[in-house]
């Protein structure tokens, strides 16, 4: 178990060097600081295994993909082009700072027409003002759209997707060709997946036995260890599938050295600790 604690608090300071490439991040403030110094990580290890597998239902896995502020909808309103959606919304207070935040790294830069939920989770639709659709799926806000039209619309046909995810998003990190940000879409993503859209592990410095998947909140996380050292455990990340905030993280071969890594971890955990409750204020 000592082991275990050692491994996580490493991973946790070796990610401090190994974050999206190209992000800023400013120093923790004062009251930062203080909170981080008070900050105790208390997290849970587990191992990913076929009995693991086995044991996490396939009901887990959301089918259905439900908008949150920072999403695109395109919506189409047929034989009606003056609502049609064409990148100008009424509700685009939201800071473009944030909006591009969700395409560091990994994910190319673009700028999708159509309307931006907000950070109160509405959009502003012609006609019809703000209209609440946080939390709800495309088939969803559809017959949402077709209700509130239908006051002023005779049978109205409406068409909802979603041009941009931006919303759910995860982390990967270590010892792998491209760092950075993956953003989550209706397709499930599962822990290969994300490695392969990393570019792989980096077989001159990655230890394979050594991959982990940080979930929960930062007080206690749950950390999943896969040893993929061999083709049977990636398999088993084929059928692990992951969540919103997920961080993957590749450990180096020289883990072990664990006074180098414990000398990080402080000054790691406070800027963690700063950045998720920036990125929670800016919510």
């Amino acid at each position: 178990m000592f082991k275990y604690s050692i491994i996580t608090l490493t991973l946790l300071g070796l990610s401090g060097c190994t974050f999206a490439p190209g992000m800023q991040m400013a120093a923790p403030s004062s009251e930062a600081k203080q909170e981080a110094a008070q900050f105790t990580i208390t997290p849970s290890f587990v191992a990913i295994t076929p009995q693991l597998i086995r044991d996490m239902p396939e009901t887990n896995i959301d089918k259905y993909y439900y908008v949150a502020p920072q999403d695109v909808l395109s919506i189409t309103v047929w034989d009606h082009p003056e609502f049609t959606s064409v990148g100008s919304n009424a509700a685009s207070d939201m800071s473009n700072t944030l909006a591009s935040s969700a395409n560091v790294g990994l994910n190319p830069p673009n700028a999708p027409s159509g309307f931006l939920i907000n950070a109160d989770g509405a959009i502003y639709f012609p006609l019809l003002g703000y209209v609440d659709v946080n939390n709800k799926t495309a088939d969803q806000i559809r017959s949402q759209m077709i209700a509130l039209l239908a006051k002023y619309i005779r049978n109205p046909i409406v068409d909802v997707r979603i041009s941009a995810y931006r919303s759910q998003r995860i982390y990967i990190m270590g010892e792998v060709i491209k760092t950075g940000l993956l953003n989550l879409t209706d397709i499930p993503m599962n822990l290969t997946d994300a490695l392969n859209l990393a570019g792989g592990i980096n077989q001159d410095t990655a230890n394979p036995e050594q991959i982990y998947v940080i979930r929960g909140n930062m007080q206690k996380p749950t950390i999943y260890w896969l040893k993929a050292g061999s083709a049977d455990a990636l398999i088993m990340g084929e059928k692990f599938h992951l969540e919103n905030n997920d961080i993957v993280f590749v450990s180096t071969a020289d883990v072990a050295r664990w006074n180098r890594a414990i000398n990080q971890i402080m000054p790691t955990i406070q800027t963690v600790f700063y950045t998720q409750s920036s990125i929670q204020q800016a919510h």
